[in-house]
This record gives C-alpha cells, structure tokens and sequence, in this order.
C-alpha cells in the first residue's frame, strides 16, 4: 500500500519522509551528485543558490525526493555553448541506449547484406501498404 501523502504530494509520517530522503540519496550515488538543491531553496534563498553555482559543478534540483533538474553554472556567459554541450551529451547518451538495445537484440552482428535486405523488405511493404490506402481496400 502506497503511503499517505499530503495534498502537494508530500508523506505524511516521519518514517515515509525518512524513505524519501533514502530515495533521494541513491538517487545521488547513481548520478555521481550529491549536491542538491530543493524548490524552497531556490526560491527562499536565491544568494545561496548563485553562490553555491559560482562554487562550480551542477546542482541537481530535487522535488518530492526525486531529482527533476539539473542546474550548471554558465562560464563566461555562454549559454549558446553551455546548451550546444548539453545537447551533445544527450545524443551521445541516446547513441549509447540504442548500441546497448542492439546488442541486447542481436542486431549488432548483423552484415551489411542482411541490412541492406531488411531495408528493402520493409520499403516494400510500405509500398503495399501506401497502394492498398490509394486504391481504397
């Protein structure tokens, strides 16, 4: 059974709040951080939050015991660059999901042949399926 929540979503009991915070704090392992930031801080002490960001590396925006967000600091105002940085990183850790699914599935081994064929026979269908639609079947 789930624990009782508050109306914001918040435990109830000490002991759920305990088990949030322990959420939270694994979560900080896995993600190699262990500098969090909450909502209430970022809004009640602003100061605080640009101090600890102009102390360098991220801050990981927590809410509910979860981490929601990742806050870095900008150097020299480039946000362009800080952006262009942060779109590189997601690319690459989306290459590193599809080239573990592949290997998962096997498909890492095939050649370039069985590709090539298997392209070719869902082009095809595609075709049929494209005629079927115009000619109303």
């Amino acid at each position: 059974m789930a624990p009782k929540r508050t109306r914001r979503g918040r435990p109830t009991t000490k002991t759920d709040r305990a088990a949030d915070r322990a959420k939270a704090n694994v979560a900080d392992k896995a993600s190699g951080t262990s500098d969090r930031l909450t909502y209430r801080e970022l809004r009640n002490t602003p100061g605080r939050v640009w101090e600890r960001l102009a102390a360098g590396g991220p801050l990981t925006l927590m809410a509910d015991g979860e981490a929601k967000a990742i806050v870095i600091p900008v150097e020299d105002g480039d946000v362009r660059g800080a952006i262009e940085a942060y779109s590189r990183g997601r690319a690459m850790m989306a290459i590193h999901r599809i080239q573990a699914s592949s290997r998962a599935k096997g498909t890492d081994k095939m050649t370039l042949a069985e590709i090539n064929e298997m392209i070719r026979d869902v082009r095809n269908e595609m075709r049929r399926e494209e005629a079927a639609r115009s000619t109303g079947r």
